[in-house]
């Protein structure tokens, strides 16, 4: 191929076809620059051209056919910047790289690169940012970065690597940004990232990670900025998280993460953002999940499909917080008490559903009314309505296979105002005793221990509310309580009625609300019952 120069301002030639021009230019500190430009991008090149000028500072060639350099890049010894992604590189040592030692800007990404050997990048000692994602890499050699003192961010992310080598950043001192997601990492090991002290930000996203050793971030003491996005983490990885006093902003999104517990962020101090967003198994979040986080400025618990329970109290302590994104869950009720605690919360933040669009289902009183009238009624009047105890339809698994005598271990949690008591029944009627499980007030998580017997299943019940599944005995008794002891009885729960729906029978009871119990009788084995309790 052969090119053509034109003048350009009268003295400078530049190659045909490329644009040759001074543009705006910054270092990644952001320091503005006016620079010399050649820019030869989408050009179909399969070599770079010839004669381009000796003081040129950006050289643009990307997207071209280019797959190897020999001498074109020489002369050029006042780059700053050079783009060579999206060509057919399969090497970097066949890139001619050895004579830009002022280049401070390397893009690579979207080559064919294979392997990074050993000192194959010795040369660019002013380097402080290298780009080779969407590569080939599947390995990377011991001292593949040596001489990259002044580097300061390094993205790896889509490449072939299954292992990080502690020893690749031992060349790295000042190295800041490390993006290298999306690798099939087989597992982090302890002191992965020992030699990076310097290090502010980690992206480890979509690596499939399934846990993180204890001692993975031991010497990242200034990592601010953590991304665990689309792993498959099945808790927080706490012991990991509690070497890292100074992290600011964790992103653990798309994990199936089942439950946030209490403690789980308690030595981050100074963490001052939470994403929990996109988790398809979040069932709850506990009491005190976020107890210590005096800095938290945002925190965003979203798009979580299942997410059905969040603890009165784990937003306690919360005074820094300003920010609180809480839409498209399943939560069928937020107490009024989660938000006594906020005091620096901006209401116009906080979102849990498209208010002025969404109407209620219940309670009677105020179905079909829009919920942005119900909370500028209620909640504006200092007040919340009383809500009927909602169980998670997740609380329990939808099937059990148990054998007579065999212990299992359940547990039940449900929303209500005023809070509800949890009880237990046997499929004969018979309420689990005090020593036997322990019965709390409120929202609580509630366990119990029991061993079933050849009767088959038992179900849990809430005050005002209960539970349903497949029936094995002949009866069962629903029992329910009104409100909590030493609290004064709510004018809303004025009457129990009791409906009993299955594709045999479907009927309609009311009793006084005083009576507290209703038996279920003449109950057909293996079917199904579906009974809902309103007070």
């Amino acid at each position: 191929m052969m090119f053509v120069f034109r003048p350009v301002g009268g003295a400078v030639l530049c190659p045909l076809q490329c644009v040759c021009e001074t543009r705006p230019w910054y270092t990644p500190q952001s320091v503005y620059h006016q620079a010399r430009t050649v820019d030869c991008n989408e050009l179909h090149l399969r070599r770079i051209p010839v004669n381009v000028s000796a003081d040129t500072q950006v050289l643009l060639l990307q997207s071209n056919n280019i797959s190897s350099i020999s001498t074109e890049l020489q002369r050029l010894t006042n780059l700053t910047e050079l783009d060579l992604s999206q060509n057919h590189f399969t090497q970097v040592s066949s890139m001619g790289l050895s004579s830009l030692g002022r280049l401070v800007t390397l893009y690579l990404e979207e080559n064919h690169i294979e392997e990074l050997e050993d000192f194959s990048l010795r040369n660019l000692s002013s380097l402080e940012e290298l780009y080779m994602n969407h590569n080939r890499i599947s390995s990377i050699g011991p001292k593949a970065f040596a001489g990259l003192t002044n580097l300061l961010r390094l993205h790896l992310n889509s490449n072939r690597l299954v292992a990080i080598d502690s020893r690749w950043f031992e060349s790295l001192p000042s190295l800041e940004i490390l993006m290298i997601g999306e690798n099939p990492i087989l597992g982090l090991e302890e002191k992965n990232f020992m030699p990076l002290s310097r290090l502010h930000s980690l992206v480890l996203a979509g690596m499939g990670l399934a846990s993180v050793p204890s001692a993975a971030f031991l010497g990242l003491d200034y990592l601010e900025s953590l991304s665990f996005y689309d792993n498959r983490l099945r808790s927080v990885p706490r012991d990991a998280l509690s070497v890292l006093p100074n992290l600011k902003f964790l992103d653990l999104n798309r994990n199936p993460i089942s439950r946030v517990q209490q403690g789980d962020f308690q030595n981050l101090q100074h963490l001052e953002e939470l994403s929990l967003n996109n988790m398809d198994e979040l069932l709850m979040v506990e009491r005190g999940a976020f107890q210590n986080l005096q800095e938290i400025a945002k925190l965003e618990i979203c798009s979580n499909p299942r997410l059905s329970y969040i603890d009165p109290l784990a937003f306690s302590d919360l005074s820094s917080l300003r920010t609180l994104l809480l839409h498209s869950n399943q939560l069928g009720l937020l107490s009024g008490d989660l938000l006594s605690s906020l005091p620096a919360l901006e209401e116009s933040h906080l979102k849990l559903l498209e208010s002025s669009i969404t109407v209620c289902s219940s309670p009677p009183h105020l179905i079909g009314k829009e919920l942005q009238e119900v909370v500028a009624q209620s909640w504006g009047a200092g007040g919340a309505n009383s809500c009927l105890p909602h169980i998670s339809p997740h609380a329990f698994p939808p099937a059990m296979n148990v054998s007579a005598g065999q212990p299992i271990t359940l547990e039940c949690w449900a929303d209500a105002d005023p809070a509800p008591q949890f009880y237990w029944v046997t499929p004969t009627g018979d309420k689990v005793r005090q020593a036997d499980a322990q019965v709390m007030k409120g929202a609580d998580t509630k366990s119990v221990s029991v061993f079933v017997d050849s009767q088959g299943s038992f179900g849990s019940w809430s005050g005002g509310g209960s539970w349903w599944g497949v029936v094995h005995a002949q009866s069962v008794v629903l029992e329910w309580k009104l409100y909590p002891r030493r609290a004064p009885p709510s004018s809303r729960w004025t009457s129990a009625t009791v409906h009993i729906d299955n594709p045999q029978i479907s009927y309609t009871a009311k009793v006084p609300v005083d009576v507290q119990e209703y038996n279920l009788t003449h109950l057909l084995p293996a079917t199904e019952y579906h009974v809902c309790l309103t007070v």
